[in-house]
């Protein structure tokens, strides 16, 4: 009776949770029509989000090829920081990391479907006076918002449908 406690308490958990709707993260249903997509972003910029954008679109099952139906294509990225509060003497207590992409998708006869639309991903964190530890931080910090960022556009794409 024990050996089927265990069995029978996995078997219902899973049933439950994908009964809610429950999905990992970055794992989206696509429908067909959009199962492939022609990436665009031009290889001679600097891009953070290209890297995280072909690796969900990838990991979705979207196809990137030149001979798709939509267009998929990023117009610009930028991550910027700026001081968020300062203490007595003037010097910077928090930074807010800011990334925002511009994006376009048109379809094959070249009509723009999401006109550079644009999408935002923020985070605050505090300065480290150990210039290393910040640096590290802020570096991470950016990687993230890379992949938040990919990961709106991705969903914004998959809203076509």
């Amino acid at each position: 009776m024990l050996k089927l406690r265990a069995p029978l308490f996995a078997l219902v958990a899973s049933v439950l949770i994908s009964a809610c709707g429950f999905h990992l993260a970055g794992y989206y249903e696509v429908p067909e029509e959009l199962r492939q997509v022609n990436l665009v972003i031009p290889a001679d910029r600097p891009s953070g989000v290209r890297t995280h954008l072909t690796s969900l679109l990838e990991i979705n099952g979207i196809e990137i090829t030149d001979t798709a139906n939509y267009r998929l294509e990023v117009l610009d990225e930028n991550i910027r920081r700026r001081s968020l509060s300062t203490s007595i003497r003037a010097d910077t207590v928090e930074y807010e990391l800011i990334g925002t992409a511009h994006f376009s998708v048109s379809n094959r006869a070249g009509e723009l479907l999401i006109t550079n639309r644009e999408v935002r991903a923020e985070r605050v964190f505090n300065n480290n006076e150990n210039t290393t530890a910040r640096d590290a931080l802020q570096s991470q910090i950016e990687r993230a918002l890379e992949e938040q960022l990919a990961q709106q556009i991705v969903r914004q794409y998959l809203s076509l449908k």
